[in-house]
């Protein structure tokens, strides 16, 4: 994408975006359901309906989202038929993954939802390490667990062939439905969502961390995002020391929770090889008779708003210390919060529930310095250019923003 997008729900549940670039929110004419929660990362948007469900949406863009899926055909030599599917009990299966230790016929590779599509039908990978090979594909070894040449000595008793086919996303630009298959070990719905972590590894290209809460406060951790598998695979839970209400991941390894009492959890251990973490420490609310409500980090910052609507921002919050040091209070009443790209700052306003901006935040004052409205129409009120400013920013009522 050229520009950055701001994305938004409003209290009808209509999901809205505001580039960069833009002079109005632009709403997302597709969404034919109503949303409760949303969070994006550049080349994504996820979020939980009314009906509580996850939905995904993903940027077209001029790189495709493409998997390659493979599997080996093994077989063995005897002196009655040559090279022939009859293996021994000790070997390998006939078809199997590049260890031999999985099974995998042709028939048994199964698109992961609708929203793929084969782009063509399996065929033979006649290459191996860079050259040709003769045709047909095969290479040849003394045995399975051994080295595999391209060219067939008096001692090979064993050849395999790789079989390559492709499957393509098919559902950009659009919001698609995530399956899910763990319905036993979803007992309840998500009420919270967050995603971050891109700026972790650059292995593989477009790694996410999902983290979800649910209703009875229980956090999960949606595992193996990437740029080929933009829904990723499966949904493992995250034990937590009490019912979390709320959750913010940043670009980085920063993850901070809200505790239903108004305490704050802190993830630590997260890293290149492990993006959920390890273990929880416990931070003490910013007012120590209000709990906190809103949670919301960024690469260097973190941003709280307790019950009474107050904002606080916590003092050396970095990758060597992310729980900080102390918070400071700020000036302006808000009911939500959200930190985007370059820690820069969005909220809610409490009483007139319009979206903000927090002017002046650098490298090196990073808490900014005032809040700004957002005063923009959304398209289909673009035309009523006699609407005065504080129309403008009643108009955009939303509930929730992020970056």
């Amino acid at each position: 994408m050229p520009s950055s997008l701001l994305w938004a729900v409003d209290v009808y549940g209509r999901v809205y975006s505001l580039s960069t670039a833009g002079q109005q929110w632009e709403h997302c004419r597709d969404a034919h359901l109503e949303f409760k929660r949303v969070t994006a990362v550049q080349q994504c948007c996820w979020s939980i309906a009314c009906d509580h469900n996850i939905y995904l949406y993903v940027h077209a863009s001029d790189v495709l989202v493409r998997y390659q899926e493979e599997t080996f055909e093994n077989q063995r030599w005897n002196p009655v038929d040559g090279f022939s599917d009859r293996l021994l009990p000790s070997d390998r299966w006939q078809w199997s993954d590049v260890t031999g230790l999985k099974h995998q016929p042709l028939g048994d590779f199964q698109l992961p939802s609708e929203n793929w599509e084969w782009e063509a039908d399996w065929y033979v990978d006649e290459n191996f390490g860079g050259e040709p090979t003769e045709k047909g594909g095969w290479t040849y070894a003394i045995d399975f667990p051994a080295t595999y040449t391209k060219d067939k000595k008096w001692n090979s008793c064993v050849r395999r062939r790789r079989w390559i086919r492709y499957r393509r996303y098919k559902a950009q630009d659009t919001w698609v439905k995530i399956p899910s298959e763990q319905t036993e070990s979803l007992p309840d719905p998500f009420n919270d969502i967050t995603c971050g972590s891109w700026e972790i590894t650059e292995e593989p290209r477009g790694c996410l961390a999902l983290w979800a809460v649910s209703l009875q406060g229980k956090v999960w951790f949606r595992c193996g995002i990437n740029h080929h598998s933009p829904e990723g695979s499966v949904w493992e839970e995250v034990p937590v020391p009490g019912e979390v209400v709320q959750i913010s991941c940043g670009p980085g390894d920063l993850v901070w929770a809200v505790l239903w009492e108004g305490h704050l959890l802190v993830r630590e251990g997260i890293g290149r090889d492990c993006l959920k973490g390890s273990s929880w420490v416990t931070v003490e609310s910013p007012s120590p008779v209000v709990g906190a409500v809103h949670i919301a980090v960024g690469v260097n910052v973190v941003w709280a708003v307790t019950k009474d609507h107050k904002v606080w921002f916590r003092r050396g919050v970095n990758s060597h210390n992310p729980c900080g040091s102390g918070w400071i209070g700020m000036v302006g009443e808000m009911v939500m919060i959200n930190v985007g790209l370059n820690d820069q700052v969005w909220a809610i306003g409490f009483e007139d529930r319009a979206v903000y901006f927090r002017q002046g935040v650098t490298a090196s004052e990073l808490s900014g310095k005032a809040w700004k409205v957002v005063s923009v129409p959304r398209d289909s009120e673009r035309s009523h250019s006699s609407a005065s400013a504080s129309s403008l920013q009643r108009l955009v009522d939303f509930k929730i923003c992020t970056l």
